[in-house]
Protein backbone atom coordinates (compact mmCIF):
# COMPACT_ATOMS: atom_id res chain seq x y z
CA UNK A 1 0.00 0.00 0.00
CA UNK A 2 1.24 3.29 -0.99
CA UNK A 3 1.84 6.05 1.44
CA UNK A 4 0.88 9.45 0.10
CA UNK A 5 1.71 12.41 1.52
CA UNK A 6 -1.07 15.00 1.73
CA UNK A 7 0.14 18.46 0.64
CA UNK A 8 -2.00 21.38 1.32
CA UNK A 9 -3.86 22.90 -1.30
CA UNK A 10 -2.16 26.00 -2.69
CA UNK A 11 -5.75 27.19 -3.48
CA UNK A 12 -7.41 26.73 -0.49
CA UNK A 13 -8.60 29.81 1.63
CA UNK A 14 -5.97 29.71 4.22
CA UNK A 15 -3.46 29.96 2.29
CA UNK A 16 -0.86 33.14 2.93
CA UNK A 17 1.77 32.18 0.39
CA UNK A 18 2.54 35.11 -2.50
CA UNK A 19 2.03 33.62 -5.83
CA UNK A 20 -0.82 34.07 -8.31
CA UNK A 21 -4.19 34.42 -7.25
CA UNK A 22 -2.99 34.69 -3.59
CA UNK A 23 -3.54 37.69 -0.94
CA UNK A 24 -0.24 39.67 -1.76
CA UNK A 25 -1.80 42.01 -3.66
CA UNK A 26 -4.47 43.84 -1.55
CA UNK A 27 -1.30 44.06 1.01
CA UNK A 28 0.65 45.63 -2.24
CA UNK A 29 -2.39 47.90 -2.67
CA UNK A 30 -2.29 49.19 1.47
CA UNK A 31 1.42 49.76 1.55
CA UNK A 32 1.15 52.01 -1.66
CA UNK A 33 -1.86 53.74 -0.06
CA UNK A 34 0.23 54.27 2.88
CA UNK A 35 2.54 55.52 0.95
CA UNK A 36 0.39 58.47 -1.13
CA UNK A 37 -1.32 59.79 2.51
CA UNK A 38 2.36 60.06 3.68
CA UNK A 39 3.51 61.97 0.83
CA UNK A 40 0.03 63.49 0.48
CA UNK A 41 0.88 64.53 4.07
CA UNK A 42 4.36 65.83 3.53
CA UNK A 43 2.98 67.71 0.58
CA UNK A 44 0.24 69.40 2.45
CA UNK A 45 2.90 70.48 5.29
CA UNK A 46 5.27 72.08 2.29
CA UNK A 47 2.48 73.64 1.09
CA UNK A 48 1.40 75.34 4.33
CA UNK A 49 4.69 75.93 5.30
CA UNK A 50 5.29 77.84 1.46
CA UNK A 51 2.08 79.37 2.40
CA UNK A 52 2.82 80.95 5.68
CA UNK A 53 6.21 81.94 4.95
CA UNK A 54 4.88 83.81 2.33
CA UNK A 55 2.10 85.74 3.96
CA UNK A 56 4.52 86.30 7.00
CA UNK A 57 6.56 88.08 4.45
CA UNK A 58 3.91 89.89 2.65
CA UNK A 59 2.58 91.27 6.38
CA UNK A 60 6.12 92.19 7.06
CA UNK A 61 6.93 93.67 3.83
CA UNK A 62 3.33 96.02 4.33
CA UNK A 63 4.53 97.11 8.07
CA UNK A 64 7.66 98.10 6.41
CA UNK A 65 5.54 100.21 3.77
CA UNK A 66 3.22 101.29 6.43
CA UNK A 67 6.35 102.65 8.68
CA UNK A 68 8.02 103.87 6.20
CA UNK A 69 5.29 106.22 4.83
CA UNK A 70 4.11 107.42 8.28
CA UNK A 71 7.91 108.23 8.68
CA UNK A 72 8.26 110.22 5.63
CA UNK A 73 5.03 111.85 6.93
CA UNK A 74 6.28 112.99 9.83
CA UNK A 75 9.48 113.91 8.29
CA UNK A 76 7.01 116.24 5.89
CA UNK A 77 4.70 117.72 8.92
CA UNK A 78 8.72 118.28 10.53
CA UNK A 79 9.39 120.54 7.40
CA UNK A 80 6.09 122.08 6.94
CA UNK A 81 6.24 123.14 10.83
CA UNK A 82 10.01 124.53 10.43
CA UNK A 83 8.73 126.71 7.51
CA UNK A 84 5.84 128.17 9.34
CA UNK A 85 8.54 128.66 12.35
CA UNK A 86 10.78 130.22 10.45
CA UNK A 87 8.36 132.12 8.43
CA UNK A 88 6.73 133.59 11.16
CA UNK A 89 10.14 134.44 13.14
CA UNK A 90 10.73 136.79 9.90
CA UNK A 91 7.54 137.92 9.61
CA UNK A 92 6.86 141.30 10.96
CA UNK A 93 2.90 140.24 11.29
CA UNK A 94 1.02 137.93 13.45
CA UNK A 95 -2.55 136.57 13.53
CA UNK A 96 -5.66 136.58 15.10
CA UNK A 97 -8.53 134.11 13.99
CA UNK A 98 -11.58 134.26 15.00
CA UNK A 99 -13.48 131.27 16.20
CA UNK A 100 -15.27 129.07 14.17
CA UNK A 101 -18.43 129.88 14.61
CA UNK A 102 -17.86 134.07 13.79
CA UNK A 103 -16.25 132.83 10.43
CA UNK A 104 -12.67 132.34 11.13
CA UNK A 105 -11.57 135.19 9.67
CA UNK A 106 -7.64 136.52 9.78
CA UNK A 107 -6.23 139.60 11.03
CA UNK A 108 -3.04 140.19 10.74
CA UNK A 109 -0.66 142.80 12.40
CA UNK A 110 2.48 144.25 13.00
CA UNK A 111 3.92 141.52 15.71
CA UNK A 112 5.70 144.35 17.86
CA UNK A 113 1.93 146.18 18.25
CA UNK A 114 -0.31 145.62 21.70
CA UNK A 115 -3.45 143.98 21.07
CA UNK A 116 -6.03 142.83 22.97
CA UNK A 117 -9.88 140.83 22.12
CA UNK A 118 -13.38 140.67 23.23
CA UNK A 119 -15.80 137.52 22.29
CA UNK A 120 -18.98 137.33 22.72
CA UNK A 121 -21.65 134.79 21.73
CA UNK A 122 -24.26 137.48 20.61
CA UNK A 123 -24.30 141.00 19.13
CA UNK A 124 -20.60 142.40 18.98
CA UNK A 125 -18.97 139.10 18.63
CA UNK A 126 -15.17 140.11 17.71
CA UNK A 127 -13.64 142.85 19.56
CA UNK A 128 -10.12 143.20 17.98
CA UNK A 129 -7.94 146.25 19.54
CA UNK A 130 -4.60 146.86 18.02
CA UNK A 131 -1.91 149.85 18.88
CA UNK A 132 1.23 150.70 18.72
CA UNK A 133 1.84 151.25 21.93
CA UNK A 134 -0.52 150.64 25.24
CA UNK A 135 -3.95 151.16 24.68
CA UNK A 136 -4.13 153.98 27.26
CA UNK A 137 -6.80 155.60 29.05
CA UNK A 138 -6.16 159.27 30.32
CA UNK A 139 -8.72 160.98 32.29
CA UNK A 140 -11.35 158.95 31.28
CA UNK A 141 -10.78 159.28 27.59
CA UNK A 142 -8.94 156.19 25.69
CA UNK A 143 -5.99 157.28 23.41
CA UNK A 144 -6.17 157.26 19.77
CA UNK A 145 -6.70 153.78 18.82
CA UNK A 146 -4.35 152.81 15.50
CA UNK A 147 -6.92 149.68 14.34
CA UNK A 148 -10.30 148.09 15.55
CA UNK A 149 -11.43 144.95 14.07
CA UNK A 150 -15.04 144.50 14.86
CA UNK A 151 -17.57 141.44 14.18
CA UNK A 152 -20.47 142.75 14.73
CA UNK A 153 -24.44 140.73 14.41
CA UNK A 154 -26.26 143.04 12.29
CA UNK A 155 -27.13 142.86 9.03
CA UNK A 156 -25.13 145.31 6.63
CA UNK A 157 -28.13 147.99 6.04
CA UNK A 158 -29.08 148.00 9.72
CA UNK A 159 -25.65 149.06 10.61
CA UNK A 160 -25.36 151.42 8.01
CA UNK A 161 -28.75 153.43 8.75
CA UNK A 162 -27.32 155.13 11.80
CA UNK A 163 -24.97 157.60 9.48
CA UNK A 164 -27.91 158.31 7.32
CA UNK A 165 -28.13 161.99 8.24
CA UNK A 166 -24.20 162.40 7.87
CA UNK A 167 -24.37 160.61 4.21
CA UNK A 168 -26.92 163.24 3.89
CA UNK A 169 -24.92 166.31 5.34
CA UNK A 170 -22.21 165.43 3.52
CA UNK A 171 -19.82 164.90 6.32
CA UNK A 172 -19.33 161.43 6.01
CA UNK A 173 -18.75 160.36 2.40
CA UNK A 174 -18.66 156.38 1.24
CA UNK A 175 -17.26 154.45 -1.46
CA UNK A 176 -16.99 150.91 -3.01
CA UNK A 177 -13.83 149.02 -2.34
CA UNK A 178 -12.94 145.53 -1.47
CA UNK A 179 -11.52 143.44 1.63
CA UNK A 180 -9.75 140.01 0.73
CA UNK A 181 -11.95 139.71 -2.39
CA UNK A 182 -15.26 140.53 -1.16
CA UNK A 183 -17.30 143.43 -2.14
CA UNK A 184 -17.19 146.19 1.02
CA UNK A 185 -17.88 149.98 1.71
CA UNK A 186 -15.12 152.87 2.56
CA UNK A 187 -16.09 155.59 4.72
CA UNK A 188 -14.51 158.69 5.41
CA UNK A 189 -15.19 162.06 7.10
CA UNK A 190 -16.60 163.48 10.18
CA UNK A 191 -17.90 160.52 12.46
CA UNK A 192 -20.47 161.30 15.31
CA UNK A 193 -17.77 159.89 17.81
CA UNK A 194 -15.43 162.60 16.93
CA UNK A 195 -12.32 160.24 16.66
CA UNK A 196 -13.43 157.84 14.10
CA UNK A 197 -11.47 158.98 10.53
CA UNK A 198 -11.73 156.18 8.55
CA UNK A 199 -14.39 153.23 8.41
CA UNK A 200 -14.08 149.99 6.34
CA UNK A 201 -17.35 147.79 6.16
CA UNK A 202 -17.90 144.57 5.04
CA UNK A 203 -20.79 142.53 4.68
CA UNK A 204 -20.86 138.68 5.19
CA UNK A 205 -24.10 137.10 5.06
CA UNK A 206 -26.54 138.73 7.63
CA UNK A 207 -23.52 140.43 9.16
CA UNK A 208 -20.75 142.96 9.09
CA UNK A 209 -16.81 143.04 9.80
CA UNK A 210 -16.05 146.64 10.42
CA UNK A 211 -12.53 148.07 10.03
CA UNK A 212 -11.78 151.74 11.64
CA UNK A 213 -8.79 153.61 12.74
CA UNK A 214 -8.61 156.83 14.72
CA UNK A 215 -5.18 157.74 14.32
CA UNK A 216 -4.68 158.94 10.54
CA UNK A 217 -0.78 159.07 11.09
CA UNK A 218 -0.98 155.56 10.81
CA UNK A 219 -2.77 155.14 7.61
CA UNK A 220 -0.34 153.15 5.48
CA UNK A 221 -0.62 150.83 8.52
CA UNK A 222 -3.69 150.24 8.75
CA UNK A 223 -3.96 149.64 5.26
CA UNK A 224 -1.63 146.87 5.92
CA UNK A 225 -4.17 145.11 8.25
CA UNK A 226 -6.78 145.71 5.72
CA UNK A 227 -5.10 144.41 2.58
CA UNK A 228 -3.66 141.01 4.67
CA UNK A 229 -7.11 140.21 6.14
CA UNK A 230 -8.48 136.79 4.73
CA UNK A 231 -12.52 136.64 5.20
CA UNK A 232 -14.37 133.28 4.28
CA UNK A 233 -17.05 134.42 2.61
Amino acid sequence: MDTQTLMPDSSGPFNTAPGRGGSGRPAGILIILVLLLGLGTVGFGVLTLTFSSKAATATKTLEAQKAAAAAKARDEQKKTDQADFTKQNESPFRSYTAPEPFGAFVINFPKTWTSTVDEENTGTQVKLIVNPDFVRRKNGQDDKIAAKVIFLDQPKDKYLAQYASLFKKGTLKQSSTEVSGQPAINIVGQFGDLKTVRLVVVPIRDKVLLFSTENDQLSTEFNQIISQAKINP
